[in-house]
């Protein structure tokens, strides 16, 4: 099983994600980072903050981590052999619950404000959904991403 991270907005979501990824025992993650996320500040300074900072926020997963870095996000999802499993916030999606995950499953995260956009969505095998029982319609995307990681572990 693998996960993809599609635009990620904020590095501390970013960091979460790595950290919950290395917690359930991934070894990589796929990132798309439209957002330059992953690019270095421009000093020497900032550049050892950004540093110390993902350790901090990922509790040392960083170190354990192989971030690779997709550059062309549409040939990696053609190319990819397994099933591409959208995350969606569509009641449509299939529940999690009901969804049985496989070990060649790519699992994808949208970005915090968008999502996955419909081209992307088009290029997916299937589309899961975290149904809400409270009034909040939605969770963190690192929240999300631990909660899916758990499910899937559960199924292995």
């Amino acid at each position: 099983m693998n996960i993809l991270l599609y635009a990620p907005e904020y590095r501390p979501n970013l960091s979460n994600m790595i950290r919950s990824a290395e917690f359930f025992g991934f070894q990589h993650i796929y990132l798309f980072d439209k957002n330059g996320l992953l690019n270095p500040p421009h000093n020497k300074v900032s550049r050892a903050n950004m540093n110390h900072l993902a350790r901090v926020w990922t509790a040392g997963a960083i170190e354990h981590m192989d971030i690779r870095k997709v550059e062309d996000i549409y040939e990696f999802l053609e190319e990819y052999k397994g099933r591409k499993i959208a995350t969606e916030l569509n009641t449509e999606a299939q529940h999690l619950q009901d969804f049985k995950f496989q070990d060649d499953d790519l699992i994808i995260m949208g970005s915090e404000k968008e999502g996955l956009p419909t081209d992307i969505l088009s290029l997916c095998d299937h589309a899961i959904y975290l149904p809400n029982i409270g009034k909040t319609s939605c969770l963190n995307v690192s929240v999300t991403l631990g909660i899916l990681l758990y499910a899937a572990q559960g199924q292995r």
